[in-house]
């Protein structure tokens, strides 16, 4: 006989009587052993998450009511996923917020919903789903295989989106702990990643932390509704929780047992490091789910859409492209490109493909968005600008010097024979013991080094208008009067060198809503401009200097860059190369490639379209189909395949129909727009009211209507400004010819189709017309 379980919203009070005259009828029912609400655990006015926990262990189904989108009971939604219960989602349909909601969201949206209107059309609806029982939806959300076994040095880690200081100081703290494997899923990267992907990171994880979003800051709502989500996922598992929420925010009651609450950011680094330190090990307890018949389908995966998270998968079906090749012959020093177009995917493999050649040293920096943040904190305190350029310049000039002696050291280290005694290398490790921390301390413990260093000067006062007293002073906190030394025993260690390739990448991390963007574009202006004098630096030969051949390379965000770029003296003279996939087949090639990887039946790609997805979605071949639909990006691509796939595994199909097509559509729309919200933080211009007032317009507009939806917003930008914008970040495309539109995003793309779409309007006497691309109409419910 079936238990059930009953979680819901107290608000609206008619909510909650629906469930529980719902639970009362159902109790009723032959079918029915018990039914229980959340109400009925309250014991002497609280509710504790053990008494929670037992109810869902008990149950054989768990009914949760979302239209609300609870903390709590998402929370119970979670323990319910991660103790492999049978789960029925419900919604109420006469709400049409609570879609759109639940559709924001977006981590439950494969996961069939029970629509209703009052408590007796519910009874009827549960009593169905008793008739049919359905597999736990852990079963569908691992697709019927084995899941990798758990790490017990893994950390799961969901950061607060608002990057405080409180944020800061968790990030530093955690990944200072060398005993533990990090994992941050950020709400930038990670945000619109099916929940499959958080089950199978949270399952093969020991620890899972997470940091709910102070109320006040911006999408909090969305961050810590799924942070709700996969905390009660995590706990549900067996894992060691932590919810931290500042001292000030109210505590979801399920969870309140597990939060650590705190009032300021010294404070939260005590805490949490005392919480740590006293972790248990949960043992390891490997599960194998049930085989469903179609594990051919549900095994075939296209890998994460998040180059860091795929390393290993990368290594197998990474499709080369020129933008590749250039990296790895160092054709430029900037490779930018929109977010999700491949910059890591591109430098992860330069790096390993250059360091296959022995000759090689490759050294890969990724400062953590904290890093950036300290060292902004100091430049605040420079008033003058030629003070603040020398400080960044030197920053830089000293971290890259270092960072190649140490991985000089590191790689000397790993050798067979090690480091002989009284060797150009051992001299060049006795130099970074004796000035520079040696050659173990890794990049962030170096950056807080020279940051205090730097907070010491400064404390103690520094003339700004006595240009050579102030340069000579912070010339001794970064330690720049020992840098000849340095240069001079990297070039005597690393003369064998063919070439020392130092790639720096995650510079975007730092670019939030509420950033110091002025001071940030400084920063990256600085390593840009120091880049040149350092290569120059090395070339040099002379009695005490022995050339070496080193290239910088760095990956941005080409939205940051031409933020960047406007306060560069000489811009023209910055050598770029933007990451682009004009080409359809190419792109194509990525998902192809991935099939051929996971699909051990196929040796053609052909195998994709002919026998894995339909043949055809809404008339047009479905390679063409999902083609168009998506902006043209790697990330994109292989999200909404990943989507589709999910859905027709969690359906039964025995491959992906049009319908599964057409639904994960839906899913990543929404990742696309929460993209671009992140994208437009560097034009400053706030995006979400903006895009809000496109929702349920038609796909073509013309620039009459534009100009109409675009009026009654208050934003600092000109509509002109911020039209330029939309196109720029591929939301908008300008008509060229008849119904056809350009949705270049470079300004020599924008200028071409600027003029092409002013002769057509000439030849057309008519104004210029836009379309909203694809990839948003879902969301935003535009009519084709």
């Amino acid at each position: 006989m079936e238990q059930l379980f009953f979680g819901y919203s107290m608000d609206p009070p008619l909510l909650s009587e629906a469930m529980r005259n719902t639970a009362v009828e159902l109790g009723r029912n032959r079918q029915v052993a018990h039914a229980v609400t959340w109400e009925d655990l309250v014991v002497d006015g609280r509710l504790i998450v053990n008494e929670v926990e037992a109810a869902i262990d008990r149950c054989t189904l768990g009914i949760f009511e979302l239209s609300t989108l609870s903390h709590n009971v998402l929370f119970e939604v979670g323990l319910a996923i991660g103790k492999r219960k049978r789960v029925a989602i419900l919604l109420d349909s006469q709400d049409a917020q609570a879609t759109r909601n639940l559709r924001d969201f977006a981590l439950l949206t494969t996961t069939g919903l029970t629509s209703y209107r009052n408590s007796s059309d519910l009874v009827t609806s549960i009593l169905e789903i008793l008739k049919s029982p359905t597999v736990p939806l852990w079963e569908d959300l691992t697709g019927g295989i084995e899941l990798p076994t758990p790490d017990p040095s893994k950390l799961f880690y969901i950061p607060s989106f608002k990057e405080d200081e409180a944020s800061q100081k968790l990030s530093r703290l955690l990944h200072s702990y060398g005993n533990f494997d990090v994992l941050t899923a950020d709400f930038d990267e990670y945000g619109g990643s099916p929940l499959a992907w958080f089950v199978e990171e949270i399952y093969t994880s020991s620890v899972a932390i997470f940091h709910l979003t102070p109320e006040r800051a911006y999408l909090s709502d969305t961050a810590n509704n799924r942070a709700s989500l996969l905390a009660g996922i995590a706990r549900g598992i067996g894992r060691e929780v932590l919810i931290i929420v500042e001292n000030s925010a109210k505590t979801a009651i399920d969870y309140r047992d597990l939060a650590l609450k705190y009032r300021y950011a010294g404070e939260l680094e005590r805490q949490a490091g005392s919480w740590v330190d006293n972790i248990r090990r949960p043992p390891q307890r490997v599960r194998r789910p049930r085989k469903h018949l179609n594990v051919e389908l549900a095994a075939l995966r296209f890998g994460n859409h998040v180059a860091e998270s795929d390393q290993e998968g990368l290594d197998h079906y990474f499709v080369e492209t020129r933008d590749y090749r250039d990296v790895v012959d160092a054709a430029a020093t900037v490779f930018t490109g929109k977010k999700g177009t491949g910059k890591t995917a591109n430098m992860l493999q330069a790096a390993e493909t250059l360091r296959a050649d022995a000759r090689n040293l490759v050294c890969v920096v990724k400062p953590a968005s904290y890093e950036l943040e300290a060292l902004l904190e100091v430049l605040r305190r420079v008033e003058s600008r030629h003070l603040g350029d020398y400080v960044i310049e030197g920053l830089w000039k000293y971290l890259l010097y270092t960072e190649v002696s140490a991985r000089g050291i590191e790689e000397a280290e790993k050798r067979p024979a090690g480091i002989l005694r009284g060797s150009p290398i051992d001299a060049l490790r006795e130099c970074m013991e004796e000035q520079h921390g040696g050659a173990d301390t890794s990049f962030s413990v170096r950056l807080e080094r020279l940051v205090k260093s730097l907070e010491g000067v400064l404390t103690k006062g520094v003339d700004e208008h006595d240009v050579e007293s102030s340069r000579q002073r912070v010339n001794t906190a970064l330690y720049g009067s020992t840098l000849k030394g340095l240069r001079s025993a990297i070039g005597v260690a690393l003369a064998d060198r063919q070439r020392i390739a130092v790639l720096v990448d995650n510079l975007d991390k730092a670019w939030h809503k509420g950033a110091d963007l002025e001071l940030l574009s400084r920063l990256l202006l600085g390593l840009l401009t120091v880049i040149g004098r350092i290569v120059d630096e090395f070339k040099k030969e002379s009695s005490r200097k022995t050339p070496v051949n080193v290239t910088l390379t760095v990956f941005l965000r080409s939205d940051i860059f031409a933020f960047v770029r406007t306060h560069a003296r000489e811009p023209d003279k910055i050598a770029t190369v933007e990451i682009e996939w004009r080409d359809r087949d190419l792109l194509a090639r990525v998902l192809e490639e991935r099939f051929l990887a996971s699909w051990q039946t196929s040796t053609n790609s052909n195998g994709l379209w002919e026998t894995a997805f339909t043949a055809t979605v809404k008339g047009l071949p479905t390679r063409d189909y999902m083609l168009s639909r998506v902006q043209p990006r790697p990330r994109d691509l292989v999200f909404f395949a990943n989507s589709a796939v999910l859905r027709a595994s969690n359906a039964k199909h025995d491959h992906v129909t049009e319908s599964d097509i057409l639904l994960a559509e839906n899913a990543y729309s929404t990742f696309a727009f929460e993209a671009l919200l992140v994208e437009g933080v560097a034009a400053q211009v706030d995006l979400e009211p903006i895009l809000i007032e496109f929702a349920g317009e038609g796909s073509v507009l013309t620039e009459n209507r534009l100009a109409t939806l675009l009026r009654g917003i208050r934003q600092k930008s000109s509509e002109a400004e911020i039209v330029r914008v939309l196109r720029r970040l591929g939301f908008l495309g300008i008509e060229i010819g008849e119904m056809s539109f350009d949705f270049g995003g470079s300004e020599g793309e924008m200028r071409r189709a600027d003029v092409l779409a002013k002769k057509l309007g000439k030849a057309r006497r008519k104004p210029a017309r836009y379309q909203i691309h694809p990839a948003y109409r879902p969301y935003l419910e535009i009519s084709e």
